[in-house]
């Protein structure tokens, strides 16, 4: 575990921080690429996903704070200090972002769920790289364990759910890619994204080091829960929609030809 990776005189480098910057260039980089299927120029591709970015973080760290309002009334000063705990909530962050690129496709009359789909695994791809900075900054401790892949932290070997999470991300992100590839009704990979993310955390949650607060549930666990549910409602509903309106363009057709 190493926090502070390295120092600029008096000013720590958080671990975490360096990997989150790297997550955003590989995010913007994969978006760029992948911009002009919209018809969006790269380089504008490049401003929306830095306004994305800073959204992100407002969200993220009002998440985080609304997480645990309790330690934040005393200091609110504290609430800025957001190099010190490296503390963001993933769907706060996500939701500030959602609002930007809403605001966006609105002005430049894009479907928004065409353009949350462009996202989805430039999303999967940088969140596996914030992994790293998880695990050196000490983020998502995982419980004491015994396994030959444990790593060792604070002088005791944990699961590595870091590492559970960078592999389930980059898992996505190949049933991501293979979906790209056939025709989807808009909205689907980005709700595949959500779903299958949701379900990762869940799953890994289990062996994290967190307090339980429903039962043997922990509050991650309950949150990631209810993102899946609604992620796998929608995403049907989407589905069911497409088939809905491929069904009604046949009938159209077929009283063309007759």
């Amino acid at each position: 575990m190493k926090p502070v990776l390295f120092r600029l005189g008096p000013f720590p480098i958080s671990s975490f921080g360096i990997f989150l910057l790297l997550a955003f260039l590989v995010g913007i980089a994969l978006s760029r690429r992948r911009a002009q299927v919209l018809g969006i120029e790269p380089n504008e591709m490049v401003d929306l996903s830095l306004y994305m970015i800073i959204a992100g973080i407002v969200g993220g760290r009002i998440g985080y704070v609304l997480s645990a309002p309790g330690s934040f009334l005393q200091n609110p000063l504290s609430i800025l200090a957001i190099w010190r705990d490296a503390g963001l909530t993933f769907y706060g962050a996500l939701a500030g972002g959602a609002v930007v690129a809403s605001l966006y496709a609105r002005r430049r009359g894009i479907r928004f769920w065409a353009l949350a789909d462009l996202l989805a695994q430039p999303l999967s791809v940088g969140y596996a790289v914030a992994m790293i900075g998880a695990l050196l900054h000490g983020l998502y401790l995982g419980k004491p364990t015994g396994v030959p892949w444990a790593v060792e932290v604070l002088f005791e070997k944990r699961h590595p759910t870091q590492i559970y999470l960078l592999l389930a991300a980059l898992g996505i992100f190949f049933v991501l890619r293979s979906q790209a590839r056939r025709e989807h009704p808009p909205g689907s990979m980005f709700l595949t994204f959500l779903f299958l993310l949701a379900l990762a955390r869940v799953v890994v949650e289990v062996f994290v080091d967190s307090k339980a607060v429903l039962g043997p549930a922990t509050l991650a666990q309950l949150v990631n829960v209810v993102v899946a549910l609604f992620a796998l409602a929608a995403l049907l509903l989407v589905s069911r929609r497409a088939s809905l309106q491929a069904a009604g363009s046949n009938a159209d057709e077929g009283k063309v030809v007759s």
